[in-house]
């Protein structure tokens, strides 16, 4: 098992990996126009990532919401299209916390997307993050054991988090996001992942925990200097 993160640009750095060479991607571009967000970027990384894939392969993308540009991820969903990729699923992520909004002109936001982008036609382990059945009478009559496929909505908790120096990242993302993603993806072993946006290095995380090898690209050199610290506590069980 490898983890390593690339201080350097995505695309450049997706750009040295051999073609068909990857066996899934996890990971959460920028979606804010502040922290880099670009159609151009957005649209290189994307051509990049479905080049590197291997066929029946799956990229899972968290993408959150813009208080005034809603359809922007959505619209990235499309930009993956226009590169060759199926949309697949969009998975509506449900949070434990939000910043509470003040004033009367919105709601509060408590979800996120994670949209599930595929090139051919991958075999996706759904009982792999199953949750049991409500009614036990089903099991016979559609399942051979107690576990149903999850579906779309996906309650995920961050860690409590009691002051800023806790915080990772600002849009930071628990690590059983990835877990539950490369669950699903139903990895053989000495899978490679990467993640084009490594951010604090939770994929890796994530990746060490279920034994594969694991690439980040990163921009930021705190960020990638905090990865390789965290990567390297944390401790594997059998």
């Amino acid at each position: 098992m490898n983890l390593q993160c690339v201080h350097g640009d995505c695309v450049e750095g997706m750009g040295l990996l051999s073609a068909h060479s990857v066996n899934c991607i996890i990971t959460s571009p920028p979606y804010k126009d502040e922290d880099g967000y670009t159609d151009d970027l957005t649209v290189a990384w994307l051509e990049q990532a479905y080049r590197v894939l291997k066929t029946n392969s799956v990229l899972f993308m968290n993408f959150g919401h813009l208080a005034g540009f809603k359809s922007r991820g959505f619209r990235v969903a499309m930009m993956a299209e226009d590169v060759g990729f199926v949309w697949n699923d969009t998975i509506t992520w449900v949070k434990n916390h939000y910043r509470p909004i003040q004033g009367n002109k919105r709601v509060n936001n408590l979800t996120e997307f994670i949209f599930i982008l595929t090139k051919g036609k991958p075999s996706l382990d759904r009982l792999a993050i199953g949750v049991p059945y409500a009614d036990k009478s089903n099991i016979g009559r559609f399942a051979t054991k107690d576990l149903k496929c999850r579906g779309n909505v996906w309650p995920l908790k961050y860690k409590t988090v009691q002051s800023k120096a806790q915080k990772r990242h600002n849009d930071r993302f628990p690590v059983d996001l990835p877990l539950w993603c490369l669950r699903l993806a139903g990895l053989e072993k000495d899978s490679l992942v990467i993640d084009p946006f490594n951010g604090s290095g939770t994929t890796g995380v994530a990746c060490k925990l279920m034994g594969f090898d694991y690439t980040g690209y990163e921009l930021n050199k705190s960020y990638v200097d905090f990865s390789l610290k965290w990567w390297q506590g944390v401790e594997v069980t059998a």
